[in-house]
C-alpha cells in the first residue's frame, strides 16, 4: 500500500513541478516586460522633459502637444509602477522557483526509492510519503482558474517527451504540430 502511495505522490510531484515551473517562467517573463516598459516610458519621459521648445517649433510640433505627451508618459509610468508594486510578478516568480527546488528534491528522492532493484524498506517508503505530504502542503497554491490549463500543459509536455524519444531527429515544433493533430483527431473521431 505504501509503495502505491509513493507512486501517487511521485505523479503529483511531477505534475506540480511542471505547473510551478510554468508559473515561475510566466511570472518572470511578465516581470521583465513590465520592467522594460517602465524603463522605456521613463526614458521617453526624461527625453521629452528636456526638449527645448524652439526645437519643437523647428520640427513643427506644438509645444502644448509636447506637454500633453509628457503628462501622458508620466501617468503611464506612475500607473505601471503602481501595478508592479501591487502585483509583484518578480516575487511570485521567486516563490514558484522555490517550490520547484523543493519539488525537484522530492521527485529525486521518491524516484530513488521507486527505482531500487530490491523491495524498498517499508519504513523508508512511509517516511518519504510523510515528507512528500508535509512538503506539498507548504508550497504556494496553484490558482484554481489556472489549474486545468496547467494540467493540460503538463500532460502535453509528457506526451511530447515520449514523442521526442520516438523521433529524436524531427524538429520539436513539427512534433508539437503532429501531436496537436493527433489530439484533435482522437477527440473527434475516437
Amino acid at each position: 500500500m505504501d509503495i502505491e502511495e509513493l507512486k501517487h505522490h511521485h505523479r503529483i510531484i511531477d505534475m506540480m513541478l511542471s505547473m510551478h515551473s510554468k508559473l515561475r517562467d510566466d511570472n518572470q517573463r511578465i516581470a521583465l516586460m513590465v520592467n522594460l516598459l517602465l524603463l522605456c516610458s521613463s526614458v521617453i519621459l526624461s527625453t521629452l522633459v528636456f526638449i527645448d521648445p524652439s526645437i519643437l517649433k523647428f520640427i513643427k510640433i506644438d509645444p502644448q502637444l509636447s506637454q500633453i505627451a509628457i503628462g501622458i508618459c508620466s501617468t503611464i509610468v506612475f500607473l505601471i509602477s503602481i501595478v508592479e508594486l501591487r502585483v509583484d510578478w518578480k516575487e511570485k516568480s521567486e516563490r514558484h522557483g522555490q517550490a520547484c527546488k523543493v519539488l525537484s528534491k522530492l521527485k529525486a528522492d521518491s524516484r530513488e526509492l521507486l527505482k531500487s532493484n530490491s523491495q524498498p524498506d517499508p519504513q523508508l517508503v512511509a517516511e518519504q510519503c510523510k515528507v512528500c505530504a508535509q512538503s506539498l502542503s507548504t508550497l504556494p497554491n496553484i490558482p484554481d482558474n489556472k489549474f486545468p490549463s496547467l494540467k493540460a500543459y503538463h500532460k502535453a509536455k509528457v506526451e511530447l517527451s515520449k514523442f521526442i524519444d520516438l523521433h529524436p531527429t524531427v524538429p520539436v515544433w513539427i512534433l508539437r504540430i503532429v501531436l496537436l493533430f493527433h489530439g484533435i483527431k482522437k477527440l473527434f473521431f475516437g
